[in-house]
């Protein structure tokens, strides 16, 4: 049986009418020949002669095409993998029923294995209710060495939450699904509890999104490099004396948050909240996170002057002032890329978002960034698992620098 693709080459009208002019013309019954009986051979071979060529044509489009349905995808050139995934199957059971959420993340944290969040023991347990037999309401374990109690939420950025999990599975969902980011008003709307509530349960999924960059791996090859200022535009400050209007847009760093990005081609990004685009400041976020043995993409800002000294693949480029943005394989679009879609996601998701927390933005976009090949269900779980060993406490909210 055909395969769906070649069925409607098949039924095409146009390939349906070359087939039967080329087989008609091997089997020396074209309409030309039928028609005319008295047309000369020469004309008649070259009319055979062109419907050969194009049956083989098409012959080799559906060779090619059964080529491309039948070869297996890691022989292909696109490496995404967008098939269907276990995780999206039981992700609607999470989000509507408790112990199936409570289930879903155990399974993800600890496997078919159990073991002890005090001291590492695989000696547990499930706590019963005597009277039904069921698992304890606060859904506990309990460790036979330590005799400790605990739960999946112990050691993880949702620990000591009143939240159900139900409602972290569904947040998880949609801050790792969702392109441009997921709204604190939208996850309260969905699930039907305060926004305080939903802006602690998304500030914590950004937190455990954050790569940790002590042992995370410094960027390689080419790495493009570049600056911008996030934020909108400034309010009516008001009448000055004299009736002379103050505007406020005279100092751009005042208004605007400025926010540095160092992006490894076809690899990885890091982002981060900068106080000012000074050439010191710069400089050591690019010391910071790129391989001394990387190459340095940037535009003609003066502020990266000197910095190819330091690195093997020296300093490349590109000269914005006489609209140049490529040259050859210098150019620092894909940096810029990325700053639009954070942009995008401001204006369209979030709409404002303040200095003290836009780095935890910032964390979301680039893990979505860095985990774009991986499907939503991929995804989620890769989320999900980087919570383990993350606690976000009040006191450490806002900014480092603010």
């Amino acid at each position: 049986m055909l395969p769906g693709s070649l069925m409607r080459a098949w039924r095409n009208r146009k390939t349906h009418t070359i087939w039967d002019r080329a087989l008609a013309g091997i089997a020396g019954s074209s309409p030309a020949a039928r028609t005319n009986k008295t047309e000369d051979s020469a004309s008649t071979t070259k009319q055979q002669l062109q419907n050969v060529k194009s049956l083989s044509l098409y012959l080799t489009q559906c060779i090619a095409l059964c080529i491309k349905i039948i070869m297996p995808s890691k022989h292909r050139k696109d490496p995404h993998n967008l098939s269907k995934s276990e995780t999206v199957k039981r992700i609607p059971a999470a989000c509507a029923d408790e112990l199936a959420a409570v289930e879903f993340f155990e399974s993800l944290r600890w496997g078919s294995e159990p073991c002890c969040t005090k001291c590492g023991s695989v000696n547990v347990y499930q706590m019963k209710d005597a009277v039904t037999g069921e698992r304890n309401k606060r859904f506990l374990w309990r460790c036979h060495d330590c005799k400790e109690q605990y739960t999946v939420r112990i050691g993880t950025v949702y620990e000591e939450s009143r939240l159900p999990m139900k409602h972290w599975a569904y947040a998880f969902w949609r801050a790792c699904t969702s392109k441009k980011g997921v709204s604190a008003l939208e996850i309260q709307r969905h699930c039907q509890i305060s926004y305080k509530s939903a802006l602690f349960l998304m500030n914590r999924i950004r937190f455990a999104m954050a790569p940790d960059l002590p042992t995370a791996e410094p960027l390689q090859g080419v790495v493009e490099v570049d600056e911008t200022y996030v934020g909108g535009k400034p309010r009516f400050q008001g009448w000055a004396k004299g009736k002379k209007w103050v505007d406020g847009r005279t100092n751009k760093a005042q208004r605007k948050t400025a926010v540095f990005a160092a992006v490894e081609r076809g690899g990885q990004i890091r982002r981060q909240v900068v106080a000012d685009v000074t050439g010191k400041t710069l400089k050591a976020a690019i010391r910071q996170c790129v391989d001394p043995r990387a190459a340095i993409m940037s535009d003609e800002n003066s502020a990266y002057t000197g910095i190819g000294e330091e690195f093997d693949g020296g300093h490349t480029t590109v000269k914005h002032r006489i609209k140049q943005y490529a040259r050859g394989t210098a150019n620092k679009n894909t940096a810029e890329s990325s700053f639009a879609l954070v942009k995008r996601g401001i204006i369209g998701t979030y709409h404002n978002v303040s200095k003290e927390y836009l780095h935890r933005y910032l964390w979301q976009f680039d893990f979505c960034w860095n985990t774009r090949k991986m499907n939503d269900g991929e995804r989620t779980i890769a989320a999900i698992k980087a919570a383990g060993g993350k606690r976000l406490m009040y006191s450490d909210a806002t900014a480092p620098h603010a």
